[in-house]
């Protein structure tokens, strides 16, 4: 199984696709009909350092030929492309968008994390071959031990199928632990290295859970009007 990637810089598209303030209403339109499914486009200085995000209705009723700098802005902060795939969602979720900016750390525009690349991102995951549940959990590098994550399982007779490292999105002293499991009963055993020091980041499961997953992040998505 491909490794999953947790930054959102993994998942950023859209690169090219960016406005300036000088830019006409005209082209917005034109990039709207172009790309139908985003709500926004980022909008950037002439260094395509990220500036805001202008929400397609402030095209309405305005003249084709009026630079877009006059209409009406969503300066949302942008995330770097670092954060997780976590950190998208909880903004999203906070300020009922479809669409998140990415930019570098000295501002330069990257591109855009959509709720479409989430769902499929999301779904990735869950695509194991066999049945049981892939869990990500966290631990320092130093510090992690294999065998005791092991012992927690197996106490609740889980075996552990394959067992792999991702490095930590933001802090290189930790890392996130990959490990497919051949259950999707798992309660006692999350608890349990939870006290060991190995706190869950996410769980993933089989093709039946995969759609549950699925279907659980499109109605969050409904329920926020997006």
């Amino acid at each position: 199984m491909k490794s999953p990637s947790l930054v959102v810089g993994s998942l950023a598209r859209h690169g090219r696709v960016f406005l300036t303030p000088d830019s006409p209403v005209s082209l917005a339109r034109k990039l709207f009909r172009k790309y139908p499914r985003l709500s926004h486009l980022p909008l950037t200085s002439s260094e395509k350092r990220y500036l805001a995000l202008l929400p397609r209705q402030s095209l309405r009723g305005v003249p084709s030929s009026a630079p877009v700098e006059n209409l009406t802005r969503f300066p949302l902060p942008p995330l770097p492309p670092y954060a997780t795939i976590y950190d998208a969602l909880q903004q999203m979720e906070e300020h009922q968008v479809t669409e998140m900016p990415v930019a570098s750390d000295d501002g330069v525009y990257l591109g855009l994390v959509t709720t479409e690349a989430l769902v499929h991102w999301w779904a990735q995951l869950g695509a194991v071959q066999e049945p049981g549940t892939v869990l990500i959990l966290e631990s320092t590098l130093r510090n992690y031990s294999l065998t005791e994550i092991a012992q927690c399982l197996e106490s609740d007779e889980i075996r552990i199928l394959s067992a792999y490292l991702l490095p930590h999105s933001t802090d290189p002293q930790r890392t996130y632990i990959v490990l497919k499991v051949n259950s999707i009963y798992l309660s006692r055993s999350i608890e349990l290295l939870s006290r060991k020091g190995y706190p869950l980041v996410a769980l993933h499961g089989d093709a039946l859970m995969e759609k549950q997953a699925r279907d659980q992040l499109r109605a969050l998505l409904r329920y926020l009007d997006l």
